[in-house]
């Protein structure tokens, strides 16, 4: 036969089986013998050339070494195997973490002898195996591979379990040490900046009827300024009686570092429709007063919301939103007057406010990042990101144009990057790729060792406080990281240099513990109403932990009784049965739930109540209320 890249590993794995009895056993004996799980190429093609491996050594390292990593490990000849071998060594150092001669003398049962004299057959290494909840099978192939020398295992072949678990103390004692050091952290910092000014957000909408804009021109800024100093937040922040964490709360909505913050660092959405609805009025009307006139239709000097939809819909205004009412309403009263809007004419909003998208922009922006930088990450860590946070601002964003020369759409460029409108961009936006591989990377060490520094001090050996590819590709597959490891050197290691340094790598631990996505809150952001309802969990979130069991809501989703924007039938069949009078309309249909339903008290019917009930096995099911604060179990049978 002949040999081509889908029968590679299949025609090896016969070689191997051939020459030692099992592949395995020809990774653990011949292969590997040092356990650094991987070989090297030139180890790699001579024991293929003193074995006589009948088809061409090099064509076979070249399709096993796919990503060109200048190794092979065992996943690359045979995956199942590797798990098997994955499996038992993980087992081993539970089992026995006194070390292998421990490992020897329990399972041979006999104490008294010399560890090295002890030699154990397949039944006892098996009933060893059973009895110490071993579960993935296989025993006599694992038995068979461990032994150097056919039919016993003895001390040589476990030595490898002492390295084992030196790695594995080594790894514990790093995590501690950086779970220490982020517990510290964590005393000086009492609470998470970001989920700080999510609450202070929800705060201000809670005192001033849901909307930010109107929040920022009554409790923060005084004479409508569309600028807010640093010492009048503080004051304003006193004023409102807001004391938690005001110079972390400052500093994340200054993310600049310019000493004030604009309306949009408040609320983005909100800022974007009052910046459309200015150059709607500026265009039309040249200024306030004017556009004042125009909508005050019976020149009362008063202009309530409907009078004001309606003069928007005769004048062509697109966006009709009630949130641009509210937020001119500038103390609540229902109704504007001319002082409430005079603001609309000194406010000069950002130039990325009234920009479209511009994905061309985007694109070329990166081109010219990527030829100055010879690399995105590069480019991104060098001109974008200049403190490794994985975010970058407007500000930051149109300094790096000027230093690159970009002269095209900035703010369309800026506005097709910042997708989520969340006012800041981070890495992925620019290059997803690299940003994947890294996260992945990231999110691996810090669940392994803690943190990506204390990864570094224990792949870092000698102490030489850098790695080279070499060393970092040693230290990732002994410690068990799958990834592609030539491609994430590569991007971690941006000088050139040949060697990766602390600085190059700990840029990662600065990643606030974020997934992909950066956690967004533009998304409760959204001019919408109702804003001041507690997030519901996710269907399947927590609750969905407690069993098999499907969720009253997944099981109607799927079935295609519960559409998608639908009010839960559990839930209507709840309310009908509060409904005071179902009278329908003329056409057939009932009327809204809230203008029939006596919810009780006044909160229900500004909380939506959302029942998450599993499927039930004898008829009834239990339902969770969340959103309307009930202690007791609402029962609710299955209608």
């Amino acid at each position: 036969g002949s040999m081509d890249a889908s029968n590679a590993q299949k025609v090896l794995r016969e070689f191997l089986t051939k020459q030692e009895g099992s592949s395995l056993k020809a990774w653990i004996h011949k292969l590997d013998p040092d356990h650094e799980h991987r070989i090297t190429e030139m180890f790699f093609l001579r024991y293929l050339r003193e074995n006589m491996f009948p088809y061409d050594a090099n064509q076979l390292y070249r399709i096993l070494d796919a990503d060109g990593g200048g190794e092979v490990t065992f996943e690359e000849i045979d995956p199942a195997a590797d798990e098997l071998w994955d499996n038992f060594r993980s087992w081993a150092c539970e089992t026995y973490p006194q070390g292998a001669e421990d490992c020897i003398q329990r399972m041979s049962r006999q104490t008294e002898l010399k560890v090295e004299a002890i030699k154990i057959d397949l039944f006892h290494f098996e009933a060893d195996l059973v009895e110490k909840h071993w579960i993935y099978g296989q025993e006599e192939q694992l038995f068979q591979a461990l032994c150097a020398n056919q039919g016993h295992l003895v001390i040589g072949d476990m030595r490898w379990l002492n390295l084992e678990l030196r790695r594995l103390k080594k790894k514990l004692k790093a995590r501690e040490q950086a779970h220490m050091e982020t517990r510290a952290l964590a005393k000086k910092q009492s609470k998470d900046p970001r989920e700080n000014l999510a609450d202070f957000k929800r705060f201000l909408r809670q005192k001033h009827g849901g909307n930010l804009i109107r929040a920022w021109r009554q409790a923060l800024t005084e004479g409508d300024a569309m600028l807010l100093h640093k010492g009048a937040f503080f004051k304003a922040c006193v004023n409102l009686k807001w004391r938690t964490d005001v110079k972390g709360l400052w500093e994340e909505l200054d993310r600049d570092g310019s000493g004030t913050i604009g309306i949009e660092e408040l609320d983005f959405r909100a800022a974007e429709e009052l910046a459309l609805f200015r150059q709607f009025v500026i265009n039309k009307f040249q200024n306030a007063t004017r556009a004042f006139a125009a909508l005050d239709l019976d020149g009362n000097k008063n202009v309530s919301e409907s009078e004001f939809m309606q003069a928007l819909k005769e004048f062509g205004y697109e966006s009709r939103d009630r949130l641009i009412f509210q937020a001119l309403d500038r103390n609540g009263k229902k109704k504007i007057n001319l002082e409430d809007i005079l603001f609309l004419d000194h406010w000069k909003p950002m130039e990325f406010l009234l920009a479209r998208a511009n994905h061309d922009a985007a694109e070329s922006f990166k081109k010219k990042l990527h030829d100055r930088f010879g690399s995105l990450l590069r480019g991104w860590k060098m001109v974008l990101d200049c403190d490794g946070s994985n975010t970058c601002n407007w500000e930051e964003f149109r300094q790096a144009c000027k230093r690159l020369g970009f002269k095209h759409d900035v703010a369309g460029a800026w506005r097709a990057l910042d997708s989520t409108m969340s006012g800041t961009i981070s890495l992925s936006s620019v290059d997803n790729a690299s940003s994947t591989v890294l996260l992945d990377f990231r999110n691996w060490a810090v669940k392994e060792f803690g943190s990506v520094k204390s990864m570094f001090s224990v792949f870092d050996e000698d102490n030489s406080k850098s790695l080279s590819l070499k060393e970092f590709k040693r230290a990732c597959r002994i410690y068990g990281f799958r990834g592609h490891l030539k491609s994430l050197f590569n991007i971690l290691e941006s000088t050139g240099s040949g060697g990766l340094t602390v600085e190059e790598v700990v840029f990662l631990d600065r990643w606030a513990n974020l997934t992909v996505e950066a956690v967004d809150d533009s998304k409760n952001d959204t001019m919408t109403g109702m804003p001041t309802i507690p997030d519901v969990p996710e269907p399947g979130g927590e609750i969905a932990n407690l069993g098999g069991a499907k969720c009253v809501a997944q099981a109607l989703e799927e079935a295609g009784i519960w559409k998608e924007g639908d009010l839960h039938p559990a839930f209507k069949s709840w309310a009908n049965r509060k409904r005071r009078r179902p009278v329908k309309k003329q056409d057939g249909t009932l009327p809204a739930l809230a203008s029939q339903v006596d919810l009780g008290t006044q909160c229900l019917a500004r909380r939506p109540i959302l029942l998450l009930a599993y499927v039930p096995d004898e008829g009834k099911f239990r339902t969770r209320v969340s959103g309307a604060r009930a202690s007791g179990k609402a029962e609710a049978s299955s209608d």
